[in-house]
C-alpha cells in the first residue's frame, strides 16, 4: 500500500505528518487482518486547517444539495427542509469541530482520504498520544476499507438531503459503519497495546473548550449510540463470523433499520426470503 501525506496544515505539523504515515504503515495490515477487507491501493493522508476543513465541507455539502436539486426537482417545501438539514449538519462542524480528531472522507468524488486537522487534536490533548493516533488511524481506515468494499456505497448513499427519495428513509448507516469502524479499532489496539485504547474519557491535556464540549448532552448521546452500535457489531461477527457480516458491504439492503436495535432482529435481515 502506497502511502500519500498532503500537508496543507501550519509548519509546525509538518513532522506530524510523517508521524501519522509511520503509524499507519503500521496499523494498515492489521485492518486488513481484523476486518477481512482490503484497504485501497493509495491511501491518502490530508492535514488541514481548521477554516480549510470547513470550507471544504461546506463546498461539498452545496455540490451535493445542487446536484440533488436538479435530480430531484422537489417542492418548495422539500428544497426548505433540505436547506434546514444542510444548515444544522454545517452548523453541528462549526461547533463541534474539537472533537472530531479524525474523519475519513471524500471532499472530491470518488477520492477517500483520512482527513486530520491537528488543531482539533491539538484541542483534545491528543497530539502527542501515540495510542490515541493508533486508534484514531485504525477507526478511519477501516471506514476506507468500508468505502473499498462497498465500491464507495456505504458513504455515498446515505449522502442525501432527500433520503425518502433515495429510498433508505429508515436505514441506519452510521450504526453500521462506525459500530463496525469502533469494533474494528478496539481489536487492532488490544493486539498492539493489550487492551481496547479508549477516548471516551478527556485528556489530563484537553483544552476547556473540548472539555466543555465533550460534556455536552448532544455528544453524549452521540457516544451511547455508538456504544450500542458496537455492541450490535461485535455480537454479531462473534455469532456469525466475519464472512457473514461482510456481505453488508455488497448488499445495502442488509444495513440495518433504526428499529434493529438487537443482533437477533438486524441477523433476520441476511435470512433468505
Amino acid at each position: 500500500m502506497k502511502c500519500v501525506v498532503h500537508h496543507e496544515a501550519y509548519a509546525e505539523f509538518t513532522n506530524f505528518g510523517k508521524e501519522l504515515a509511520a503509524i499507519t504503515a503500521k496499523v494498515a495490515p492489521l485492518v486488513e487482518q481484523v476486518t477481512e477487507l482490503a484497504l485501497p491501493d493509495t491511501l491518502v493522508i490530508r492535514l488541514m486547517t481548521v477554516p480549510d476543513w470547513t470550507k471544504a465541507h461546506r463546498r461539498k455539502s452545496k455540490r451535493l444539495l445542487t446536484r440533488e436539486l436538479e435530480e430531484f426537482r422537489p417542492s418548495s417545501d422539500e428544497r426548505a427542509q433540505a436547506a434546514q438539514t444542510r444548515k444544522r449538519h454545517l452548523q453541528f462542524r462549526d461547533i463541534f469541530w474539537p472533537t472530531m480528531l479524525g474523519e475519513a472522507v471524500a471532499f472530491e468524488p470518488g477520492c477517500p482520504e483520512l482527513v486530520i486537522v491537528p488543531e482539533a487534536l491539538r484541542q483534545a490533548g491528543r497530539l502527542d498520544d501515540g495510542p490515541s493516533l493508533y486508534k484514531i488511524c485504525a477507526h478511519e481506515m477501516t471506514h476506507l476499507a468500508q468505502y473499498k468494499a462497498s465500491g464507495g456505497a456505504v458513504w455515498t448513499v446515505p449522502e442525501t438531503f432527500f433520503p425518502h427519495r433515495r429510498g433508505i428513509q429508515g436505514r441506519d448507516f452510521a450504526s453500521l459503519v462506525e459500530g463496525h469502524a469502533y469494533w474494528a479499532d478496539q481489536q487492532i489496539t488490544s493486539q498492539l497495546f493489550g487492551a481496547p485504547v479508549s477516548t471516551d474519557e478527556p485528556s489530563p491535556y484537553a483544552s476547556p473548550r473540548y472539555r466543555e464540549l465533550h460534556a455536552s448532552p448532544l455528544r453524549m448521546a452521540g457516544v451511547e449510540r455508538q456504544r450500542l452500535a458496537t455492541a450490535t457489531v461485535a455480537q454479531l461477527i462473534r455469532q456469525e463470523g466475519l464472512e457473514f457480516f461482510n456481505m453488508v458491504w455488497r448488499n445495502l439492503s442488509l444495513v440495518p433499520m433504526a428499529t434493529d436495535t438487537t443482533p437477533d432482529l438486524w441477523r433476520q435481515r441476511f435470512q433468505p426470503r
